[in-house]
């Protein structure tokens, strides 16, 4: 079996082994029952994940195309090298639920998105404005930004320029140490200096968010590393989403609630720039994007 942190690296990768294959499809993968951040107890969520968003294919030994074809160049193959057969059967785009997604006006390929109002009604996918994004794949619900403009906070409680500090205090989950409180530093709406319940951490900022019932809703969490995983579009960077769904989405990494085993002043963080996962200080003031189970 393939390690965790090899297993992500070679799923962004076009796949052009059989032995790969199983690594890339996530059809049937799951995830994993844990704690969350504002909720108080244990949230059992075990929906299947999205495939990765690569519809497109690789040629041998160099050069991607823009659709999921293949071609061995001969050309440039090392000297004395020969490879004959079907090179793109075990490739990403050949394989998975991307593989047969007919339309794209729920989300890219296999990604299937409904747009939410802020009273928690169903939109249609043609919507100007919509508040929250469900996930009827993963059975996810998810918070939407507002537009980034370089200034913290002045669009409101869900301002894609906020940032926040990793802080959670559930001992039995937050990996022995609570982070940091941020407590002196404005960079988030409605900071207040010595008023804790304005002070930009995560958890923080998760209550303010169900005292305002987003989307018609209070049972709003920071996700966990595998949740806010799903969310990758593969397929391209800057930012790796769908953002015909996810507009304002920042090149930069969002925290989930998911500690780092073994370093207790440090959590995962997913960066929606390139679309990979890495342990960051507590202190680093990053944003979140929210979460609630939608089933």
């Amino acid at each position: 079996m393939l390690n965790p942190s090899l297993k992500k690296i070679l799923c962004g990768l076009v796949c052009v082994s059989v032995g790969l294959t199983a690594a890339c499809g996530k059809k049937d993968a799951e995830l994993k029952t844990s704690e969350h951040a504002g909720s108080g107890k244990p949230a059992v969520s075990k929906p299947k994940l999205n495939d990765t968003g690569i519809t497109w294919g690789g040629n041998y030994p160099a050069d991607i195309n823009e659709d999921c074809s293949a071609t061995i160049l001969s050309e440039k193959l090392a000297e004395g090298e020969v490879l004959e057969g079907d090179i793109l059967a075990a490739q990403d785009c050949a394989q998975g639920a991307d593989a047969k997604a007919q339309k794209n006006d729920d989300g890219f390929a296999a990604f299937s998105y409904q747009k939410i109002s802020q009273s928690g009604e169903q939109l249609p996918a043609d919507a100007e404005q919509w508040r929250c994004v469900s996930d009827t794949i993963t059975g996810l619900m998810w918070e939407i930004k507002e537009p980034a403009d370089e200034i913290y906070g002045n669009a409101g409680l869900h301002d894609a320029d906020d940032l926040f500090m990793w802080y959670y205090g559930d001992v039995t989950a937050n990996g022995g140490a609570v982070g940091n409180w941020n407590s002196e530093y404005n960079q988030c709406a409605g900071y207040v200096a010595g008023q804790p319940a304005t002070y930009c951490n995560v958890s923080e900022f998760v209550s303010r968010v169900n005292e305002a019932s987003l989307c018609g809703s209070k049972d709003w969490r920071v996700p966990t590393r595998a949740e806010l995983e799903s969310l990758v579009h593969y397929g391209t960077t800057r930012p790796a989403v769908d953002v015909n769904f996810f507009p304002d989405t920042v090149n930069d990494y969002y925290w989930s609630i998911s500690p780092v085993v073994g370093s207790k002043d440090t959590a995962w963080a997913i960066s929606f720039q390139f679309g990979f996962s890495a342990p960051l200080r507590r202190d680093n003031p990053r944003t979140v994007r929210l979460v609630r189970n939608a089933n």
